[in-house]
């Protein structure tokens, strides 16, 4: 049997593409694989604004906006192969399903899962005539869980959860690792873009939850807990499908598979003072 020695060292070289690698959990995954001997390509949209100090050593960064077609594909002019890759840039809304353009909800999709499974879809071909390498996808318990007037997010991430699902059946017999790990609340910054109508009747709830939500986010745990499970993850021959990171996601974990939906439901509604 192999040792946990050897399966470290097997996963220390190659090169790791991190999506959304200048701040919040991207960079900490980023700077954790960097230490450990990995060669990190990090994106972001504006590779030129990230201050010196918050560089990961060693890495390679490029532009890269997931809203975009066009620059998905120019990354992948740039970058042809690479044994393991993060999709974690994301984006987030708040907001009334009824009052949500429908433009900001297929742009949402795109960041989040639609242009995710394009990169996944190019790196895929050299992973397996490797008959190697890791697609690790940052998700959230919100497609685990109702969350008011985080519809389409949530949407969004219960998307990519099903296809990394689907997707890791498709390719283990090939040795390529897929994995989804999944936090509630990180204290990160990422980009939450409020969608309320002038006089909505939503006005009062949304901004309680977005209230709790800041509140939640600000005593949350670092990013560095997701990448210490990117790392765990990329440290196994055989990891698990679904990872949760930070103990509100592991209890949430707990009550959304073992608790009856409609408790579910009445739980995530009384936290958020709606009526359940």
């Amino acid at each position: 049997m192999r040792s946990a020695a050897k399966d470290h060292a097997r996963a220390s070289q190659g090169t790791a593409l991190v999506t959304g690698a200048s701040r919040g959990i991207g960079r900490a995954v980023g700077e954790a694989l960097a230490a450990r001997g990995w060669n990190v390509i990090g994106t972001c949209r504006n590779p030129r604004a990230i201050a010196a100090h918050d560089r990961i050593p060693g890495a390679r960064y490029f532009s890269l906006d997931l809203a975009r077609r066009d620059s998905v594909e120019a990354l992948l002019r740039k970058v042809k192969d690479v044994d393991v890759l993060v999709n974690n840039a994301g984006a987030s809304l708040i907001g009334p399903a009824e009052e949500t353009p429908i433009e900001k909800v297929r742009e949402l999709l795109d960041v989040n899962f639609i242009n995710a499974a394009r990169l996944t879809q190019a790196f895929l071909p050299g992973m397996r005539a490797r008959g190697r390498g890791a697609i690790i996808f940052i998700g959230s318990m919100k497609s685990e869980l109702p969350s008011p007037f985080s519809s389409f997010y949530s949407a969004a991430k219960a998307a990519l959860r099903s296809f990394a699902s689907c997707l890791r059946m498709e390719v283990k017999e090939y040795g390529i690792r897929v994995s989804v790990v999944a936090p509630m609340y990180i204290r990160t910054t990422l980009p939450q873009e409020m969608q309320l109508a002038s006089r909505s009747p939503y006005a009062a709830a949304v901004s309680r939850v977005n209230e709790s939500r800041d509140r939640m986010i600000a005593n949350s745990a670092e990013p560095d807990v997701m990448a210490r499970v990117v790392v765990k993850i990329l440290g196994r021959r055989h990891p698990r499908s679904f990872y949760t990171a930070g103990n509100l996601a592991r209890a949430q974990a707990f009550m959304a598979r073992h608790l009856p939906r409609w408790v579910v439901e009445a739980i995530m509604a009384r936290r958020f003072s709606l009526q359940g």
